[in-house]
């Protein structure tokens, strides 16, 4: 596992410029080898440019089932052309894969945690995909 989680870190994870995220387990789905099952963290700083909106945000997008879950703090998400949606700390959400994904942090003086369970097909040879 040791040798996933340091591939986990080097993997660039497209979300906003200045997040920072913290691998926390990386491992075979038990149901069906095909898949790994990974585990990680994402702190988003405090945001800037408010009021918050995903509108003009890069965004990106997984190759297979995430599950966001908010620690800490407050996000502004949107998933595909969905409208925004504030997901506060003890709310989550989920995306299908391959779906287009938007987030910012929320606040312009806190910073807020997620911590994001992903599902992807063993070949993948990436978690995210930026988006153009």
């Amino acid at each position: 596992m040791r040798t996933e989680l340091l591939a986990l870190a080097m993997i660039a994870v497209a979300a906003p410029a200045a997040a920072q995220v913290t691998p926390l387990m990386s491992e075979p789905l038990g149901l069906d080898a095909n898949y790994t099952t990974t585990m990680l963290t994402v702190d988003l700083p405090p945001n800037a440019k408010q009021p918050a909106t995903t509108m003009g945000t890069a965004g990106h997008r997984h190759p297979g089932s995430t599950y966001a879950y908010v620690v800490k703090g407050e996000v502004v998400n949107r998933l595909g052309d969905q409208t925004e949606r504030r997901y506060k700390a003890g709310e989550g959400w989920s995306e299908t894969p391959n779906q287009a994904h938007y987030i910012v942090n929320a606040s312009a003086t806190e910073p807020a945690r997620l911590v994001v369970v992903m599902v992807t097909p063993k070949a993948a040879t990436s978690l995210t995909e930026p988006l153009k």
